[in-house]
């Protein structure tokens, strides 16, 4: 039995407590202690009782020349931590060089209480006929002749039939009713008993299954030689819009968990549709669970139970979900594995794609990224060996990529036409309604008006807290900041000179919504972006609507363009492609593309052909051309070229630094300063960083803090992190800093 622990204090995210610290193990509970569970220690001078993890147990330690403190009280009979997660936690210690007490908090469900983690009992209510048929003859002759009998007639009979049924399953049949039901209860025909459910695996439904073509047949079977070799890998499944990448996936999960595996799916939060969900459900039944993040921390606590207690065998869910502790986890499926969202914006400032590879080197298993735009890095990893590549570049059916047309908006004003929509697109929606289609319009912008500009002195109206203007929104008649929330009256006179004659400039999703309702309201408009979709049901009720045919256009931000799958959609327009092709982010071209190509893959996914409309005031722009012209290779390639000659990732990586006080001096004499460290040491060390700035962040000013950013760019990931930290520390041990906060991240996908 062990005599000592070491101790990991929940709260030690400061650099002087973020180690293990050693205690005594109470002899009471040394036959119970166990790595991995949480326990209650005196911490600090005043002893106070402090939740901490058991991280190691020892027989004996080296004298330390003061006595050690006891562990005084287990919170959990079983632990809660399992070696491999306690492993993984070390990663994120040393991968993102964060505290031991934020890897475990990032790991663990939310919500945590000094308490066993509830364990969910499921039980499910049994309806059964009473043995007693003398008693149940004798109600049915007295009771025949009424014409309200026939239902319980009929339940009566179902009963005698099927012995074992769940009331929720009776009352889902047509012929039953709750009040059919209640009346046999009373009269002691029927009782209705609370039972346990003991979790029972559903049979995998391979009738659900689709027919695979070469392409998608030839992936399965490399992923299932992997899963059957059982070794480690990364493999990059590029395919075009509607290829089948789902499917590909779904056969492979099929192969895992028949060789007794368990699978993640890990999809944007924004892709978390009923859609997805029904598609495992289908196939896989009750082995399938959701997690997302409108779950309560309670059901977040029970879901991450269900996964350590071998009672779920697919989790699908965002960026957190990475860390369910599916037992023998073999596969991770990373779908839309392009997008920004899987990499955390808080500390510990984790990309899950990581941690997938991370869990899958453990397990000897498969981490499988699909999309149709992979990103740079991901691209440059499948080209040279790193990653395996399987490409899909056909649709599948009889479905095949959609014609393209990219309007010059220049010649549209010079024809007369200042309306959001071009003649094209106006004549495109028109005929694609006509012809009983769908429409789906994409303006990655909210609100009604994006700024209020005074003819008269030129002001334009902004945000208080923020350098940003405020966006008019119509629905509520008033202005709002998109970066800090912040709301205002919507003035009668210009704030700066007084004139009366003010302007509603540019157009957002609430504009485009008025404008087409007006035009083709008969047909059904909905919007779907941050303001429409409040709620737990947001998404859902939009989406179902579309499905059902009863909108028949539908405008909205990005978060139309990720994944959704509709047959009768046969027109996409783009109305502003420009919005991110010029911010100051060298990833730009990169993020701009994606979202287009995205955006027209929801076009002619059905048997009729589709056709994408994409607005421009840059028709000769690279990005343009290739998506004029289908080259996505070309595009790769020459993005490559250009990251290579500016020294930019996936040839070298970022340590990122943000600055930000309310005290806009202060702060660019703290970044200033701390530049002059980064440099010192780079000339001083052996290697050489490349110190890019400090310049003012691409929004200068959120939330009334000022914001200035420092770049440091190496091309050895580790190197580079030792030296941003040590540089850092440096600078925390000589300067005095008051009213400012360093933030850093490695390799930061956000440069706002």
């Amino acid at each position: 039995m062990p005599c000592y622990a070491q101790i990991i204090i929940q709260f030690a995210t400061v650099n002087e407590i973020d180690r293990p610290f050693t205690y005594e193990v109470a002899p009471e509970i040394s036959s119970r202690i166990q790595v991995g569970q949480r326990v209650k220690v005196p911490f600090g001078r005043y002893n106070h009782l402090q939740l901490g993890y058991v991280v190691k147990l020892m027989n004996e330690v080296q004298e330390t020349g003061y006595r050690l403190k006891k562990v005084v009280v287990l919170i959990d009979e079983k632990p809660i931590l399992d070696n491999k997660q306690l492993e993984l936690i070390s990663f994120i210690v040393d991968y993102y060089a964060t505290s031991y007490a934020a890897a475990i908090d990032v790991v663990l469900p939310p919500g945590l209480k000094e308490e066993p983690i509830a364990v969910e009992e499921m039980s499910e209510k049994k309806v059964r006929l009473v043995e007693d048929r003398i008693k149940l003859k004798a109600y049915c002759n007295a009771n025949a002749h009424k014409q309200t009998f026939a239902k319980q007639k009929w339940l009566i009979d179902y009963l005698r039939e099927h012995t074992d049924i769940n009331q929720k399953e009776l009352l889902a049949l047509p012929e039953v009713s709750a009040s059919s039901l209640k009346t046999l209860e009373k009269n002691g025909c029927i009782y209705i008993e609370e039972e346990k459910v003991v979790y029972r695996p559903d049979p995998i439904c391979e009738m659900r299954f689709k027919t695979l073509n070469d392409q998608q047949e030839q992936a399965v079977q490399y992923l299932k030689a992997l899963n059957e070799a059982n070794v480690y890998r990364t493999i990059l499944l590029e395919g075009v819009t509607g290829s089948g990448k789902t499917e590909v996936f779904l056969h492979a999960i099929r192969e895992v968990l028949m060789r007794g595996g368990t699978a993640l799916v890990l999809v944007p939060e924004i892709a978390l549709t009923d859609q997805t969900l029904f598609r495992f459900k289908e196939r896989f039944g009750n082995r399938v669970a959701l997690s997302h993040s409108r779950m309560s921390a309670k059901e977040r606590q029970r879901l991450y139970m269900r996964a350590k207690n071998n009672e779920v065998s697919i989790i699908i869910g965002p960026r957190s979900a990475v860390f369910m502790p599916l037992d023998n986890l073999k596969l991770i499926v990373v779908d839309e594995a392009h997008e920004s969202s899987y990499k955390s914006e808080t500390t510990p400032k984790y990309h899950a794609i990581d941690i997938a590879k991370k869990r899958m080197m453990q397990n000897k298993g498969q981490v499988l990224l699909a999309t149709a735009t992979p990103s740079i890095e991901s691209y440059a990893a499948a080209r040279s060996g790193e990653y395996s590549l399987l490409t899909l570049n056909k649709r599948i059916g009889e479905a095949v990529l959609p014609e393209v047309d990219v309007v010059d908006m220049r010649l549209e004003i010079q024809k007369g036409n200042n309306s959001v929509l071009s003649h094209t697109l106006f004549e495109a929606i028109k005929d694609a309604l006509e012809a009983d289609g769908q429409v789906m319009l994409l303006l990655n912008r909210r609100g009604y008006s994006t700024f209020i500009n005074c003819r008269s002195c030129g002001h334009v109206i902004k945000c208080d807290h923020c350098d940003v203007s405020m966006t008019y929104h119509a629905s509520q008649q008033i202005l709002q900041c998109h970066y800090c929330g912040k709301t205002s009256d919507v003035p009668e006179v210009c704030p700066e000179c007084g004139s009366k004659y003010i302007r509603f400039m540019g157009s957002g999703t609430e504009k485009v919504e008025a404008y087409l309702k007006e035009c083709f309201g008969n047909y059904g408009v909905a919007r779907m972006d941050m303001d429409t979709t409040t709620g737990k049901e947001g998404h859902q009720k939009i989406l179902s609507a579309f499905r059902k045919k009863e909108v028949r256009l539908l405008i909205g931000t990005q978060m139309i363009a990720k994944g959704h799958d509709f047959p009768a959609v046969t027109l996409v327009g783009v109305l502003s492609a420009d919005l991110s092709l010029f911010m100051q982010d060298f990833r730009s071209n990169e993020r701009t593309y994606q979202l287009l190509t995205q955006a027209m893959g929801r076009a002619g996914r059905g048997k009729e052909k589709g056709r994408v409309v994409i607005q421009t005031y840059n028709p000769n722009h690279l990005v343009m051309e290739v998506i004029r012209n289908n080259a996505q290779e070309a595009f790769y390639e020459q993005e490559l070229a250009n990251r290579e000659m500016l020294g930019y990732p996936p040839y070298t990586h970022i340590f990122s630094l943000l600055v930000s006080g309310l005290d806009e001096e202060e702060v660019i004499r703290t970044v200033q300063l701390l530049s002059q460290y980064y440099r010192y040491y780079s000339q001083k060390g052996q290697s050489h960083f490349r110190v890019i700035g400090p310049t003012s962040a691409v929004i200068s000013k959120i939330g009334d803090e000022y914001r200035w950013r420092l770049l440091i760019v190496g091309e050895e990931r580790e190197k580079l992190l030792i030296y941003g930290k040590f540089c850092l520390e440096k600078f925390y041990n000589k300067e005095k800093v008051s009213g400012t906060k360093i933030q850093w991240d490695v390799d930061p996908l956000a440069m706002l």
